[in-house]
């Protein structure tokens, strides 16, 4: 009888891990790096001939595509008229996902991840022995768990990509000097440093690549960097967006703006770095106070006291 609860909380811990790895596999497991590239580039092509609206979901591979379609379907539609629905979707934006079903997988992983929070708060509290009245307690905590970690990831994620897009921007505009210099043209330019930097892996490349595909598909070049400082929501890509369009309708060279951009996000740069110095002396006090300082207290008055003790106890 001991080891029942032992058996029972080990058994579904199992099934909510081949539950979850089901879904993941399904969701990104089946696709190679090869293959994102040459679905990308299909998505690129099929948008330069008009045909993307018209093209026919791709059938379902795998019992892991076919369970998280399902659970996608059966799904009510989400709500993005309120607040809410529209935070989550610029989030989601933010953090790269930008597909039409991206908030329907994300209320799937949601609703996954709360029932592994109520899982594993059950198992937790079987393990540990606790009384019924507190299974509910256990429960609760672990739905409030699983449903906020979700959110969590997602926030992390949109920042971690901001900063990085942020960091790649003065590289991007550095190229796009050089090829507008050089003789091309702004959109040949940027589909050229959005092609090269996409295959070094860089994240601000597969945003240029976007932008150019909404070129060929007859966009304007307004039109399409408010959708990409829209798609990415980083102040810096903002400003160099403004300064492109107002350069392209007042007809001004645009290799001098995209320069004087470039420095200016430098400059941005050096001063975050030179801030983040100086606050780096404040945060390191809290661990200085809390960790160093009483180790240092126990080895210099450690003796001391020790012998002082001694003395008192002698007398």
């Amino acid at each position: 009888m001991t080891g029942s609860p032992l058996f029972v909380a080990v058994a579904i811990f199992l099934f909510v891990a081949a539950a979850g790895y089901t879904l993941y596999v399904g969701a990104y497991g089946r696709h190679t790096a090869l293959e994102d590239q040459l679905n990308d580039l299909a998505v690129k092509v099929r948008m330069g001939d008009g045909a993307f609206a018209d093209a026919e979901e791709e059938a379902p591979e795998g019992m892991g595509d076919l369970l998280l379609q399902w659970a996608v379907r059966r799904l009510p539609a989400p709500k993005l008229d309120t607040a809410a629905g529209e935070k989550l979707v610029q989030t989601l934006s933010y953090a790269g996902f930008n597909g039409p079903a991206a908030i329907r997988i994300f209320q799937v992983i949601r609703l996954a991840s709360i029932a592994a929070g109520i899982v594993l708060a059950l198992s937790l509290s079987m393990l540990s022995g606790a009384r019924p009245a507190w299974f509910l307690i256990f429960v609760v905590c672990g739905g409030i768990f699983g449903n906020f970690a979700p959110f969590y990831y997602l926030s992390w994620r949109a920042r971690h990509r901001q900063v990085t897009l942020r960091r790649e921007l003065s590289d991007i505009l550095d190229l796009l000097v050089t090829c507008i210099e050089s003789g091309l043209g702004i959109f040949e330019a940027l589909r050229t440093v959005g092609r090269e930097a996409e295959r070094q892996g860089r994240l601000l490349g597969g945003e240029l690549a976007m932008l150019s595909a909404e070129l060929t598909t007859g966009a304007s070049l307004a039109q399409a960097l408010r959708a990409l400082a829209d798609r990415t929501g980083v102040d810096d890509i903002k400003s160099v967006a403004a300064i492109l369009i107002q350069s392209e309708k007042l007809g001004s060279q645009m290799a001098p703006a995209l320069r004087a951009c470039s420095d200016s996000l430098r400059n941005k740069r050096r001063l975050r770095a030179e801030e983040a110095a100086q606050k780096s002396t404040v945060k390191i006090l809290f661990p200085l106070v809390l960790f160093v300082l009483p180790a240092m207290l126990i080895v210099i008055l450690g003796p001391a006291l020790i012998q002082i003790v001694h003395t008192l106890t002698q007398q």
